[in-house]
């Protein structure tokens, strides 16, 4: 990679100060995203992304691009997909340049579709999102441990991550080998499960008036043209927290959604003895696999 970005405006403030944080400028995104890169890529480096952008800082509306402007530079990579009445070509960040060059533009988070550039219809992964209708901290990291336990049966690895807004993401690895069909059918069949297995605390109901208090177990993402934010990137909130990696254990009482703020990211990734998600890749398994296997427990 020749590629040289040079960061425009750098103390453009994309976050204002709130909430007790600091505001965080361009330059900060920009300085984060360069050192956090070896960490984000492999997440994201094979997947169509979706760029939520705030060219004028979150003071001003945003929006979510998928289709890549004309302006972008050619040796960006890109990846044309099909939807309803054409197609889209999405932006494909795999390298720093890459991900220099898409925060310059006033990119703040980065979104990830499900399939793979080579293989846009198979997902590479099954994401549960735990969204909660309350402002409960401690009702999402009872709802952490309890897909937890149900992993924990089916002898299926699964690694969390906060989304830095206001719930928990749950990934498990796949093996690449299913289309989005039997990906999202088996996401479903473990969605119900939780939700008997713990009728009070959460929910598979669609329509928020049909939830009440309780916490929706959201498998909609395992789906084509669907994104979730990729691992590490920035929430464009106060403060600027982190979709983080964590160990399970870690989602515990002093768990926060919007406990790790750009600000403290480096210190927390200093402080760990490991990465929380390592051994991810080889903790792939066939969806047809973990489908076997939640028959054979919740026929």
């Amino acid at each position: 990679m020749d590629a040289v970005v040079t960061l425009s405006k750098p103390d453009k403030v994309l976050i204002p100060a709130a909430d007790g944080h600091a505001a965080v400028t361009k330059a900060d995104v920009f300085d984060y995203a360069t050192r956090i890169a070896d960490r984000m890529l492999p997440y994201i480096a094979d997947r169509p992304a979706v760029l939520q952008r705030f060219p004028d800082g979150t003071d001003s509306e945003g929006w979510y691009q998928k289709h890549v402007p004309k302006h972008f530079p050619d040796w960006i990579p890109t990846v044309e997909l099909p939807k309803r009445g054409g197609t889209v070509r999405h932006v494909v960040i795999d390298s720093v340049e890459a991900l220099q060059y898409v925060v310059n533009q006033g990119t703040i988070s980065i979104h990830v579709l499900g399939g793979t550039t080579s293989a846009p219809d198979v997902p590479a992964e099954l994401l549960i999102d735990l969204d909660p209708s309350i402002d409960d901290p401690a009702q999402v990291v009872e709802a952490t441990a309890a897909v937890r336990a149900l992993l924990d049966d089916l002898d299926v690895t699964g690694f969390v991550k906060t989304s830095g807004s206001r719930g928990i993401h749950v990934h498990l690895p796949l093996r690449g080998d299913a289309r989005f069909d039997a990906v999202r059918a088996l996401s479903n069949h473990l969605a119900v499960v939780l939700a008997e297995r713990h009728p009070d605390l959460l929910t598979v109901e669609f329509a928020k008036d049909d939830r009440g208090d309780r916490l929706f177990v959201d498998v909609l993402r395992n789906a084509p043209a669907q994104h979730a934010v990729a691992p590490y990137t920035l929430r464009p909130k106060p403060g600027a927290p982190v979709a983080v990696p964590l160990r399970w254990d870690e989602v515990d009482s002093s768990w926060h959604p919007q406990s790790t703020p750009l600000a403290s990211l480096f210190r927390r990734l200093g402080a760990l003895a490991s990465d929380p998600w390592e051994g991810f890749d080889a903790a792939r398994l066939p969806a047809a696999d973990i489908a076997e296997r939640v028959q054979r427990v919740h026929p």
